[in-house]
């Protein structure tokens, strides 16, 4: 008899939408018809990758977890650095939790679990500097002998951190860490989809492969628990982040702060600020240099504001301070933009104002015709959620949830809890 093993498998990107297509799939034909679940999962504001995985690990909004963002607040650095490592995150975690049970666990390419105390850890990091290499970064953050092992018989599936190479490489590595390691958590992070949505479309041929991928890279999943015997043992999770939206132009807002006097700069550096948008691709935050110059606020928000006013622009809503917060993100901002549908938010400070995807651009290139980080309860913007295996009831239908209930009901699967989550327990998913 195998002990009872809990996988998770995050499917970055993977929306509600999605379902169409794969409940026709062997995989997730599978899974939808022993599960619970729910096509309605509200994710965090702002819906980004590292928000989003930093909620569902702690069952806490952004505002309370800390990870308000994907990338730190570094205005003008051409590539900032990241959310990367677990010290950033200010609560608990289901895994942290499951460690102090004494349960192992393995992480591959989970966000934001750089430096943890997890067992065998490949973190999802990438090298942003001159001097670093891929090899080097991931050995200072993770589990050095695992990465190696990993590296020595996977390597070869690599292409840095292009796709699908890289969710090739990922699921070898988990078919082998379930072989070899047996670890008694598991957590998976794919993300061939959001890749390919980024830099081809929506619904473009890459993208629709990319779905399809994600259902073999399940039924591979099923194949080696059927093939091991572990299949009676196993409770397994699967789950979405955040939808896509297409866009086509692109805001830069701090071009407009610098044409106005407020954001100076040398070159392209950024020597000084009275106001900066941090963008978040469908939602920005607005950042003062004095939160407290009621002036300078007054001058800021009537800038926003003449924005928004304009048919051409793209600023769907300007929430205060309170409002943001309410929503459950960054506490310390001073405004927050809500991006309409077609539009996004970019940190330039030398493009246009506004650009169109049509104008061939490195920032247009790089956010590419799709993307995530608007504001969650945006209609056909939600993503999934699966329970299915050991422990878990089969058919019911949780009508909506948010991705703050995921973290307290792994812990709750593993017999372990979360320190003061903001969001419930699944327990209607659950035998007695």
């Amino acid at each position: 008899m195998n002990k009872q093993q809990t996988i998770i498998l995050s499917f970055d990107a993977l929306g509600s939408r999605d379902l169409a297509v794969l409940k026709a799939q062997p995989g997730f034909s599978r899974l939808m018809e022993k599960a619970s679940w729910c096509d309605r999962v509200n994710s965090v504001y702002p819906s980004l990758t590292y928000p989003c995985h930093t909620s569902i690990s702690t069952g806490k909004l952004p505002m309370n977890h800390g990870v308000v963002s994907n990338t730190l607040l570094q205005p003008g650095r051409e590539s900032p650095d990241w959310n990367w490592t677990r010290d950033r995150i200010k609560a608990d975690t289901f895994y942290d939790a499951a460690l102090r049970k004494g349960l192992t666990v393995s992480a591959l390419l989970w966000p934001v679990t750089g430096k943890s105390r997890i067992t065998w850890n490949l973190p999802e990091i990438f090298p942003n500097r001159p001097w670093q290499n891929q090899i080097l970064v991931s050995l200072q953050n993770g589990t050095p002998d695992y990465e190696l092992a990993l590296n020595r018989k996977f390597g070869h599936l690599r292409q840095g951190i292009a796709q699908p190479q890289l969710d090739d490489f990922v699921l070898a590595s988990a078919l082998w860490t379930l072989k070899e390691k047996k670890p008694d958590v598991l957590m998976v992070h794919f993300v061939e989809l959001d890749a390919m949505r980024h830099h081809h479309g929506y619904d473009s041929k890459e993208a629709q492969e990319a779905l399809l991928s994600y259902d073999r890279r399940l039924q591979a999943i099923f194949s080696f628990l059927d093939k091991e015997g572990r299949t009676p043992d196993t409770t397994l999770f699967v789950l979405g982040d955040h939808d896509q939206i297409p866009v086509n132009h692109t805001m830069h807002l701090n071009s407009v702060l610098k044409a106005k006097g407020l954001l100076k700069t040398r070159g392209q550096k950024i020597i000084q600020y009275d106001a900066y948008v941090h963008s978040q691709d469908g939602s920005a935050y607005v950042y003062l240099a004095d939160p407290q110059d009621e002036g300078l606020k007054s001058r800021v928000e009537k800038i926003l504001t003449d924005l928004a006013q304009r048919e051409d622009f793209g600023i769907e809503r300007i929430l205060s301070a309170q409002e943001a917060k309410a929503r459950g993100a960054n506490r310390h901002c001073t405004f927050m933009l809500e991006a309409r549908r077609g539009y996004h938010f970019h940190d330039s400070h030398t493009q246009p104002a506004l650009t169109s995807r049509r104008e061939h651009s490195p920032e247009n290139d790089a956010k590419g015709w799709s993307t995530h980080g608007f504001d969650p309860e945006k209609p056909d913007y939600q993503t999934v959620f699966f329970a299915w295996g050991k422990g878990i009831r089969s058919g019911v239908r949780i009508p909506t949830m948010s991705l703050i209930d995921e973290g307290p009901t792994f812990a709750h699967s593993l017999g372990t809890r979360l320190s003061d989550p903001d969001g419930r327990i699944l327990m209607e998913i659950f035998e007695d």
